[in-house]
C-alpha cells in the first residue's frame, strides 16, 4: 500500500493525464467508427427511402426516349437513373442551334409524370457537333424538384478576348 501511495504522490499529475488522454482516444475512436466508417449502408444513406413509392420503370424510359427519338433535330437520346437523378442524354443533328436545342429540352419536361418531377431531379446533357456552318455545343442543364419548373442551363460558354 505504501508503494502505491508513494507512486500516486510522486506521478499523480502524469497519472491523471493519462487517464484524460485514455478518455479521449475512446471518445475519437467512438466518433470515427460512427461517423466515418458507417454502418456499411447504401453510398446514398437514408435519402433514397421513398424511391420504391415512385419508381420510374424502364418501360416509361423508354417511352420517353421514343417520344424524344421522334423529333426530326434529335439524333440519339438515351435516359438512366443515379440515385434521385434522371441523366437525358440527347445529340442533336449538326445543323440544331442551341436555342433549338434547349427549346426541345425543356419540351421533354412534359413527357415525365407531376410524380417524377416532384421526387427527382433531372439533368439535361446535350449536344451537338460542329460542321462547316455550326459551331456545335455541348452543355449541361437541370431540372431540380424544388426549383422554378425549367431547366437551368450551365454558362460556360467561350468568351473572345479583346487584343
Amino acid at each position: 500500500m505504501k508503494k502505491l501511495k508513494k507512486i500516486w504522490q510522486e506521478n499523480s499529475v502524469l497519472l491523471v493525464l493519462f487517464l484524460i488522454l485514455i478518455a479521449c482516444l475512446v471518445a475519437m475512436s467512438i466518433v470515427v467508427v460512427t461517423y466515418f466508417v458507417g454502418d456499411g449502408s447504401s453510398k446514398y444513406g437514408d435519402r433514397l427511402e421513398d424511391a420504391s413509392k415512385y419508381p420510374f420503370q424502364e418501360d416509361k424510359q423508354k417511352e420517353i426516349v421514343s417520344k424524344l427519338e421522334e423529333e426530326e433535330l434529335i439524333e440519339k437520346a438515351s435516359i438512366r437513373t443515379s440515385g434521385k437523378r434522371i441523366i437525358v442524354t440527347i445529340k442533336f443533328v449538326p445543323k440544331t442551334t442551341l436555342v433549338e436545342a434547349q427549346s426541345k429540352a425543356l419540351a421533354s419536361v412534359e413527357y415525365f409524370s407531376e410524380e417524377i418531377l416532384g421526387f427527382y431531379d433531372i439533368e439535361y446533357m446535350i449536344k451537338a457537333d460542329s460542321t462547316e456552318e455550326s459551331e456545335g455545343f455541348q452543355i449541361i442543364g437541370s431540372h431540380n424538384v424544388s426549383g422554378t419548373g425549367g431547366i437551368v442551363w450551365n454558362n460556360n460558354t467561350a468568351i473572345d478576348k479583346e487584343k
